[in-house]
């Protein structure tokens, strides 16, 4: 994934870059222990890490509603668990109720710098 400029940079620029990019990726360990946020060596014992693209399909692991001033919508934040094994604080675009276990999939804000990642419910469409 690393491109020569961006490798030099570290970590948060290379998954920035893959983000622009339209790819939402994660590090994992040489045993396939995923790691999230990137870092520059595993936690705990240092090993290298390599770059995974994630599937962007999670579950709510916990969720919490943020009440915005009329007539903005509350913002729904969330702990979201992902496929791969790695969980992150994000927002979901959701008008009904989010409830914990509910499934995810992640869409890529590329249009904002830096990009970011948010999530939607996925739907039956989604399924699979």
């Amino acid at each position: 994934m690393a491109s020569p400029s961006t490798a030099s940079l570290g970590p948060e620029a290379e998954y920035l870059q893959a983000l622009r990019d339209g790819r939402f990726c994660y590090q994992r360990t040489a045993e396939g222990r995923a790691v999230f946020p990137p870092r520059l060596a595993a936690p705990g014992d240092g090993a290298a890490l390599e770059w995974a693209q994630s599937s962007g399909r999670g579950r709510v692991h916990a969720v919490t509603e943020q009440p915005q001033k009329p007539p903005a919508p509350s913002r729904i934040i969330a702990i979201v668990e992902m496929d791969e094994g790695f969980r992150l604080l994000s927002r979901i675009e959701a008008v009904a109720p989010v409830a914990i276990g509910q499934r995810l999939r992640a869409v890529i804000a590329g249009e904002s710098d830096p990009p970011h990642v948010f999530f939607v419910p996925q739907g039956e469409q989604d399924e699979g």
